[in-house]
């Protein structure tokens, strides 16, 4: 009997812990040119306020590209 209650309950942890966001981090200002840049190497971001973020995964990515 504890074993299906443990099994549903670690099933359960494992699809809340898969459905969370990729941390981001601020990557520069939100300007056309450094939004193209990384639209034009595939790298995931976000604009908030005046700053884009990208995914703390991408940075290395990033780097290489788009500096």
């Amino acid at each position: 009997m504890l074993k299906p209650l443990l099994f549903a309950s670690s099933l359960l942890l494992v699809g809340c812990a898969s459905s969370e966001q990729p941390k981001t981090v601020p990557w520069g200002e939100n300007t056309p040119a450094q939004m193209e840049r990384l639209k034009a190497n595939d790298i995931e971001f976000t604009v908030k306020g005046d700053q884009l973020l990208i995914p703390q995964d991408q940075v290395d990515q990033a780097t290489k590209c788009c500096t």
